[in-house]
């Protein structure tokens, strides 16, 4: 629920020149004073208008009148219809394309990372970073490729980010390394994207391939073919430097475009998602609109109330005989 705050912020009446008309109430009631007929009643004698005389403390006719100078207020309110903001969609929303290539591998079992103040293994922390990464980011399509000693497909390009974390954290754990095989499926799925930016981020803990396609050849071709890619290594503190694949994919990774990471913990892993969060930030000016939501019947609804409320007291209640 949006607080008051925002909401008096974003006010407003649409057609506001209706307001002028409220300066006629308080001319309606005085013209009303000065020009409305005096009745008049013959009586054979003074002594019947002793108990009229009395001063009283309610005026029953005050109070009607109260109800349709307020009536008439909240109609002419009604007119200038105000609105609050409701948000702010796109007319056609726009993204970019990520896929993420990520290590399935048996070697991200290791319990070598801190999160809440527990030992995780590096598959962990990497779903949570993943899922905060996707959350972060509801315009953009994002897909997820696999790869242990083979690469599958674990989802195309899709704006269901509940669903590819619900999908990552089925995912089993297997043996081998084969990095380079998932960004050729990578690859084949962004290319079918038809909108601006296509982006690969290949997350790792290998220190050698042993299956699959040359990561370094593939990620030369995928520089040809527009896609941008990046490359986060999961090492251990003592190895943070070159790795043994390191050296060839990080150069290959620039001809991309892309940065090379390495992370040895749960807060550098999160700190380089943040910072690929900024690098892929993709800004559309056009195709923005505002929602307002209408206030019209919050006024409208009150003062035909107002209006009935006065009509059945002064047909009931305060009921004025001849």
């Amino acid at each position: 629920m949006k607080d008051f705050g925002y909401i008096f912020q974003t006010f407003r009446f649409e057609s506001w020149w209706f307001l002028g008309l409220l300066l006629l109430v308080p001319l309606w009631a005085w013209l009303r004073g000065r020009v409305a007929p005096t009745a008049a009643v013959a009586f054979s004698t003074a002594g019947l208008l002793r108990e009229a005389a009395r001063q009283t403390r309610f005026k029953s006719g005050q109070v009607l009148l109260a109800l349709r100078y307020l009536a008439l207020i909240l109609l002419i309110v009604a007119l200038a219809r105000p609105q609050v903001e409701k948000g702010v969609s796109d007319a056609e929303t726009k993204g970019i394309n990520i896929m993420m290539v990520l290590d399935f591998s048996s070697s991200m079992t290791k319990k070598d990372f801190m999160m809440d103040s527990k030992r995780v293994t590096r598959f962990q922390a990497l779903i949570r970073v993943i899922s905060e990464f996707m959350r972060a980011r509801p315009n953009d399509r994002i897909g997820i490729v696999r790869f242990d000693k083979e690469a599958f497909l674990t989802s195309p390009l899709t704006l269901d980010h509940d669903y590819l974390i619900q999908r990552l954290q089925q995912e089993k754990i297997s043996r081998g390394t084969a990095p380079g095989s998932g960004m050729l499926i990578a690859a084949e799925h962004l290319l079918l994207a038809t909108n601006q930016t296509k982006v690969m981020i290949l997350v790792s803990d290998a220190e050698q391939v042993n299956n699959g396609a040359d990561p370094v050849d593939v990620a030369k071709a995928v520089a040809r073919l527009g896609v941008r890619m990046h490359l986060v290594q999961i090492v251990d503190f003592k190895d943070m430097g070159p790795v043994r694949w390191g050296n060839e994919m990080a150069d290959a990774t620039k001809e991309t475009g892309g940065q090379h990471f390495q992370v040895a913990d749960y807060n550098g892993l999160r700190n380089v998602y943040q910072m690929i969060d900024q690098l892929e930030k993709a800004t559309f000016k056009e195709g923005k609109q505002k929602n307002w939501r209408e206030l019209l019947a919050w006024c409208a609804g009150p003062a035909l109330g107002l209006l009935l409320l006065e009509l059945l007291l002064r047909q009931t209640v305060w009921r004025r005989l001849p």
